[in-house]
């Protein structure tokens, strides 16, 4: 009886390949073909818009690892490339850091790209811009142009 199931599952699978490869890999009008799009390439860039010129320094972990992905520094008024990477098959990427302003020796926490925030509702930044401030992250809203999407920082 298994084996008939088994049976019958593979001629399935193959019909449907069949399909698939006689309509160039559109199947319903999607490129199957095209998997890479289920895991794209995101990009974080980070603006340094602490008021008083402050040095902002910076360190990231990724998904709860011990290990830094990311150390650096970014001048006042400066933006840089933050940290990129592939998108994961179960959509659990984050990565938190910490941000330090000027010779401060207080660090401030937040999670600079989380995919239950920032993919959500059938929209996927790929190429997600910060602006850092004393009194917290703000991302860019790709509808006003503006930085006025505003957080806490963590705790």
């Amino acid at each position: 009886m298994a084996s008939h199931r088994n049976l019958i599952m593979l001629v399935t699978l193959s019909l449907l390949m069949k399909v698939a490869l006689s309509q160039n890999g559109v199947v319903m009008g999607k490129n199957i073909f095209k998997w890479w799009e289920m895991f794209p390439k995101i990009f974080v860039y980070v603006s340094n818009d602490i008021e008083g010129g402050l040095d902002l320094h910076s360190s990231c972990i990724e998904n709860g690892n011990t290990v830094v992905r990311y150390r650096g520094l970014i001048l006042p008024g400066r933006t840089r490339e933050f940290v990129h990477f592939e998108k994961t098959f179960w959509g659990r990427n984050r990565y938190v850091c910490e941000f330090r302003f000027g010779g401060e020796t207080q660090t401030h926490r937040f999670t600079i790209y989380r995919d239950s925030r920032d993919n959500i509702n059938k929209y996927q930044c790929r190429h997600c811009f910060w602006s850092i401030r004393r009194n917290g992250p703000c991302a860019l809203n790709s509808h006003t142009g503006r930085y006025d999407i505003c957080y806490a920082w963590d705790r």
